[in-house]
């Protein structure tokens, strides 16, 4: 089955929002989800240096599994800050300006770094070892004339693959860990926006699942979407300000199980679905107490059950621990 949904107009997505934001007013305090959730979360702790929690202003985030740490690709100051797996900052590189314009970071399964960047008008991915030292930086090579333009301003590792996102252009290339062409996806046309509408759409949230499957998200759409290997593309999400509705979607990820979580930035909320994509539950909601969140951004997960979300108002990155009774 294709879901396709269609894009509102212009003045209809501006009265809606509008609703939305008012009506969010009435969530943001309040707790309701619903019962027997299959998933429950529990706020842990936050990202951490010695001197407190950090209070990143834009970070994008990547795991390492292997070696328990978590890496944060800081765009504001231009450098990568390391935590180990209990949350507190361990190390950190590129404070001198040796990565440039940093837009987004990965790292494999031997544990080396990929930075992503821009130079000029080409994306830039510099490999680095562990600690940061640069081994040698790439471009993206044999692009077909489709792709030629790109300019990814995300990437997420995945079996031994780096998809490359330019979320504006709704263009997606996969690419060896060379930087050469393997595949790529015109998104738009995957999802049915045609060419005088592409200028109104961008990619909100975007990750790759443990199956393959290509997972994000469209704001203005008010939707999520999963598109697997074999180029099957579903959707979900409906618009509205209860739970289980999207407002301003960003961050989607899922879990070995085939859970999808989804953050929401209007009503700082992270939503949970099951894999036949049922609302089962949402935390956060906006406020300043620990478990709060303010208009969440990304999200990652670790493979113990730990969910990373970055957010707004210099809030740094909270840490859920996620269980499934």
């Amino acid at each position: 089955m294709t879901i396709a949904p269609k894009i509102l107009s212009l003045s209809i997505r501006k009265h809606l929002w509008a609703g939305l934001a008012l009506a969010a007013v009435m969530w943001w305090s309040s707790s309701a989800s619903p019962a027997m959730a299959e998933v429950r979360p529990a706020f842990l702790y936050k990202l951490s240096s010695f001197d407190g929690p950090v209070a990143f202003k834009s970070a994008k985030i990547d795991v390492d599994n292997l070696r328990k740490e978590i890496y944060v690709a800081d765009s504001r100051q231009g450098e990568v800050r390391i935590f180990n797996a209990q949350g507190m900052e361990v190390f950190r590189f590129g404070d001198d300006g040796q990565l440039g314009s940093l837009m987004d970071i990965a790292v494999d399964t031997s544990g080396d770094i990929f930075v992503l960047g821009r130079k000029g008008n080409q994306a830039v991915m510099i490999r680095c070892d562990f600690r940061g030292r640069a081994l040698n930086t790439m471009r993206l090579k044999g692009l077909p004339t489709e792709f030629d333009a790109i300019l990814p301003n995300r990437m997420v590792f995945w079996n031994d693959r780096l998809y490359l996102l330019d979320s504006d252009a709704l263009r997606l290339v996969v690419a060896d860990m060379d930087g050469l062409y393997l595949k790529g996806y015109d998104m738009a046309r995957l999802i049915g926006v045609d060419a005088k509408k592409r200028a109104d759409v961008s990619v909100g949230g975007f990750s790759v699942d443990p199956h393959g499957n290509i997972l994000f998200t469209i704001p203005v759409m008010f939707s999520a979407f999963r598109l697997s290997p074999e180029g099957e593309i579903l959707s979900f999400g409906t618009p509205g300000s209860a739970p289980g509705r999207f407002g301003v979607v960003g961050g989607i990820v899922a879990d070995a199980q085939g859970y999808y979580y989804v953050a929401d930035r209007l009503k700082s909320v992270v939503l949970v679905f099951d894999r036949q994509f049922k609302f089962q539950t949402e935390f956060g909601y906006r406020g300043f107490q620990p478990h709060n969140l303010i208009s969440p951004r990304d999200l990652e997960l670790d493979d113990q059950g730990r969910l990373y979300v970055t957010q707004m108002g210099n809030r740094g990155v909270s840490v859920f621990k996620i269980t499934h009774p």
